[in-house]
């Protein structure tokens, strides 16, 4: 009987952090390796446009959370059809959400910051060039 009492309240437990966490889930498939020294135009494009779609993914959230003011946590993953899977934890705090919708200009620059950090992050081979 205490086993059941206490699998029941580890249901309840696990249920209620899953709702009130503001963790968003983004998944991407990709052929593209994660890590390569393929330095094609190709695998450029490719994983611009992938990233690309990402950053906007994200800003789309935040624009609809502007007004919750909480913190935006994401998981970023990146599946391969041959069950590769590379993760990224991405984390946007209150401040950075307020400044980022306040303009056009600051939604651009963290567009650009975040597309970034994404880059590196996707293609950490490939050093960072200005």
């Amino acid at each position: 009987m205490n086993q059941f009492k206490f699998l029941v309240v580890l249901i309840i437990l696990l249920f209620s952090t899953n709702m009130f966490s503001q963790h968003n889930e983004l998944n991407y498939p990709s052929e593209l390796p994660f890590q390569t020294q393929n330095d094609s135009e190709y695998y450029h494009l490719e994983s611009s446009l992938l990233i690309r779609t990402i950053v906007k993914d994200i800003v789309e959230v935040l624009e609809k959370v502007k007004v919750k003011n909480e913190s935006q946590s994401f998981r970023i993953l990146f599946q391969n059809s041959n069950g590769a899977q590379l993760p990224i934890n991405y984390t946007v705090d209150v401040e950075k959400i307020t400044s980022v919708m306040a303009s056009d200009s600051g939604k651009s620059t963290f567009m650009v910051e975040t597309y970034d950090w994404i880059n590196r992050s996707f293609r950490s081979n490939i050093p960072f060039e200005d």
